[in-house]
């Protein structure tokens, strides 16, 4: 199953609280503090400060070292405390290709919260010595990392990583999609966080079937109160007008394809278990409503990363290509655009020519927050796993004063998208 690091550092936190003062367990709470040295090393060695050198790039160095320290005079275990922190160090580094500077800083300040619960485990009974000596410095400069975090504190956005899941070894046997749907939205999320190894358009034309599909699962979950009108536009048509603004650009991959990538496979799955769930979301189990609720929670973010990762590196590379009928006209494509559905009328497209694939992701980004925010009710809020964090960054951009006029707009658009992909007529080599 899909899990994420704010799970991990608050099933740490919790253990290390309910935990007895035994040798073993003392043990065990130093050695997860060696792993929390590491998850910080690594972040440092990334950066949490837009300046080098910066009070927080120091701390959380000071932490790390201190923290290592006392863990390598741990004496070595592998319990529940050792095997949580060392997941959550793992997963630091696994989510390497989604943080940013500030966002890194929001993952210093969770793992330094994380700290103090195991560092009174290890203080019951410390004898005097350089463990004690550490052990202090721990608890010095964890209290400095929290005391500047409560001066400079991350943003809500940036909170929401620790809400980012990351997906385990798939069971790809399994049919349960309360199984099924939150390892492939983690699955969809690694995708394309990819800057530098954008998804090709076959691919995203699949993630984007996927979105839809747990958009419309999304709906009618928070429909009860408010069914949505006939003929209304809905998110789920947000990403089906993505789909249609993606039919003029290829890149080559539109062909058969023996092995399917990871994000395709998953987003197969995703659509087939929600597909074949019953309509009515009444007769979901709990589980399943869950984690319908929760991974419509990061649509948001997929269709972030589309936009700014995926579309701005085909528009960097000028890897696609499009026939010059089916893109903006320009002077200098005059003679492409007169040989028409041949191949001296292709053309490389460039960023002028994927504004309408970056204006319908906007739209469907937007769309996704309302409808992600309208399925997350207040008892959805409460249970166990719930992306608390990631929806009250969808909430802040909900409540901004102009968003609510953005969406206005991106309704419209969208269904004009829709609109003019049905009426238009496929040139005679464009069957796919």
């Amino acid at each position: 199953m899909a899990t994420s690091l704010g799970q991990l550092l608050d099933a740490l936190a919790d253990t290390a609280r309910t935990t007895d003062a035994s040798a073993a367990a003392r043990a065990d709470a130093g050695t997860a503090l060696g792993h929390l040295g590491r998850a910080l090393a690594h972040l440092r060695h990334d950066g949490v400060s837009p300046f080098a050198g910066d009070r927080r790039e120091q701390q959380v160095a000071a932490l790390a070292a201190a923290c290592t320290e006392l863990g390598v005079r741990a004496p070595a275990t592998e319990s529940a405390l050792t095997r949580l922190a060392a997941a959550a160090a793992d997963t630091v580094g696994v989510l390497y290709d989604h943080t940013s500077v500030t966002s890194r800083w929001a993952v210093a300040t969770a793992v330094a919260e994380t700290v103090t619960p195991l560092a009174e485990v290890v203080a019951h009974r410390l004898p005097a010595g350089p463990a004690t000596q550490w052990h202090a410095e721990v608890e010095r400069q964890a209290a400095l990392v929290q005391q500047t975090a409560a001066l400079q504190p991350p943003t809500r956005a940036d909170v929401a990583i620790l809400d980012r899941p990351v997906p385990g070894p798939a069971v790809v046997t399994s049919a349960d999609p309360a199984r099924v749907v939150p390892d492939a939205i983690g699955v969809l999320l690694q995708a394309t966080a990819r800057a530098n190894d954008p998804p090709s358009v076959t691919e995203v034309l699949a993630y984007t079937i996927a979105a839809q599909t747990l958009s419309s699962a999304a709906e009618r979950l928070g429909s009860t109160d408010a069914p949505p009108l006939a003929g209304q536009t809905t998110a789920a048509d947000a990403w089906r007008a993505v789909r249609a603004s993606l039919r003029p650009y290829d890149d080559g991959s539109r062909h058969f394809h023996q092995h399917a990538p990871s994000g395709v496979t998953a987003a197969g799955r995703l659509h087939a278990a929600l597909h074949s769930a019953e309509p009515d979301p009444a007769t979901w189990t709990a589980s399943l409503r869950a984690s319908v609720t929760s991974a419509a929670q990061h649509l948001p973010t997929l269709a972030t990363q589309l936009l700014y990762r995926t579309v701005r590196s085909w528009a960097d590379n000028g890897s696609l290509i499009a026939y010059a009928r089916d893109v903006p006209p320009r002077d200098e494509r005059v003679a492409a655009y007169l040989r028409g559905y041949q191949p001296g009328g292709l053309v490389r497209v460039n960023a002028t020519d994927l504004q309408p694939v970056a204006g319908a992701l906007h739209n469907a980004r937007l769309l996704s927050l309302a409808v992600a925010d309208r399925a997350a009710g207040p008892d959805a809020r409460t249970t166990a796993g719930f992306p608390r964090r990631a929806w009250a960054a969808n909430r802040a951009l909900l409540d901004d004063p102009q968003t609510p006029v953005a969406l206005g707009v991106a309704l419209q658009q969208a269904h004009q998208q829709l609109q003019a992909a049905r009426a238009q007529r496929p040139g005679p080599s464009r069957g796919r």
